[in-house]
């Protein structure tokens, strides 16, 4: 799976768990989803969770969970990747996105997965200005005028796990690249912003569901599972440089931390 340290650059506690696992895949943590109350949701502990709020009269609520990278000035790194979703007045959304430095500036990119009954089809190449806070907030300006609060956890419903991406991602079906694990997944992978670097990913291994979103750094890639109620019980984390993705005709092969093909 397309799963991706850094000093606390003023974030304070704000820094990537980049311990990589020794498993040719995730290995779910057993739990009872049944017993966890939907109003306990959080991303942590791979992914760092916010609640967003609006600068403006917009009425909703939502969450991002966001992973840190090691962008910094001078590079095309992401800053940060994020997998988000909620609603303004009404109409439901979901996105995934990156920032990186243009400069000193940091410039965010995202775009919306549709197809599974959201309500919102949008696409956000580079209009987005990222406002890193202190240790707690998050602000984002200009196509969007919103700020995300650092919060342990929230009282939030997810929306249903999605199956496709929608068009402005490049799109795969995933499977065991040895053909023997019984599962399935999807990956959706960013084309704004700097290209093959920031995806969300879900689906299933054994049986049993994930969902992550994973990245680059400068020694290669890494993701994090988000340990969510309602988005898979899996809850891993894969350290910058466990996962190598090679082209291929259609796709990729995914190996390191994982055995993975992507068509």
């Amino acid at each position: 799976m397309l799963r991706l340290s850094m000093k606390s650059l003023a974030l304070g506690s704000l820094v990537a768990i980049s311990t990589a696992t020794s498993i040719s895949a995730q290995v779910p943590i057993q739990q009872d989803l049944r017993l966890t109350p939907v109003n306990n949701f959080s991303c942590a502990p791979h992914l760092r969770t916010y609640v967003v709020k609006p600068l403006d009269n917009r009425q909703g609520s939502g969450i991002r969970c966001v992973k840190i990278s090691e962008g910094k000035p001078g590079n095309t790194l992401p800053r940060i990747a994020w997998y988000g979703e909620g609603n303004w007045n009404g109409a439901t959304y979901r996105h995934a996105g990156q920032a990186i430095y243009r400069g000193s500036a940091l410039v965010g990119f995202a775009s919306d997965i549709y197809g599974n009954g959201e309500n919102t089809n949008n696409n956000f190449p580079g209009n987005l200005k990222i406002q890193i806070l202190g240790s707690s907030r998050i602000r984002v300006t200009g196509a969007w005028n919103e700020e995300w609060q650092l919060v342990k956890a929230t009282n939030y419903k997810p929306l249903a796990r999605p199956k496709t991406c929608g068009g402005y991602f490049d799109q795969y079906r995933v499977s065991d690249l040895t053909g023997t694990r019984k599962g399935e997944g999807l990956r959706c992978v960013l084309r704004v912003g700097p290209r093959n670097t920031t995806w969300f990913g879900n689906g299933n291994w054994g049986g049993t569901t994930y969902s992550h979103i994973g990245t680059k750094a400068l020694n290669g890639y890494g993701a994090g599972d988000i340990c969510a109620n309602g988005l898979g019980p899996t809850c891993n984390t894969f350290g910058y440089g466990s996962l190598k993705l090679t082209p291929v005709p259609g796709g990729f092969d995914v190996t390191g931390a994982w055995s993975e093909k992507w068509r």
